[in-house]
């Protein structure tokens, strides 16, 4: 005798549901695959290199603000200092040094910008090209733009 109709609709669900398993870890191992660093450098070496330019110019352009910002509040001080004219010229060395240590304090409690900022905009102008890079390598494989050697197609239907 044959199989009912519930026996087979039963046994087309198992395999149904066998099928989603081995799509869905297919699926994630190629997620894993993409993600993988090694896997995108060697995929893609000058969207890296672009990147490592890129946060390598981030930081740079940092470094250099945080100079010049350091020589403009060196230069605020020595206005500030020459508007007192002549009192602190009077004062001794170490207290000298006490005063103009205090006025570069109290002007950067001011001023309230400093290389953190400049750290947390390279780092996330960093993170967001690495991410881009990232997903549109992803949206071509899953958009099959780009084939991969290393991973046969499977049709299992």
């Amino acid at each position: 005798m044959g199989e009912s109709a519930s026996e087979r609709t039963q046994r087309e669900l198992v395999d149904l549901r066998a099928a989603i398993d081995r799509d869905v870890d297919a699926l994630l191992a190629r997620v894993r695959s993409d993600v993988d660093p090694r896997n995108v450098i060697r995929r893609q070496p000058v969207a890296v290199a672009g990147s490592l330019v890129s946060v390598a110019t981030a930081a740079g352009l940092g470094l250099m603000r945080r100079a010049r910002a350091s020589k403009k509040s060196e230069r605020i001080l020595e206005a500030l200092i020459e508007r007192f004219g002549g009192r602190i010229d009077k004062m001794k060395g170490s207290a000298r040094k006490e005063f103009r240590k205090q006025l570069a304090k109290e002007l950067k409690e001011v001023e309230k910008t400093g290389p953190k900022e400049a750290a947390y905009g390279a780092v996330s102008a960093a993170i967001a090209a690495l991410a881009t890079t990232v997903a549109q390598g992803f949206g071509r494989k899953l958009l099959g733009d780009e084939t991969s050697r290393e991973e046969p197609t499977t049709g299992s239907r």
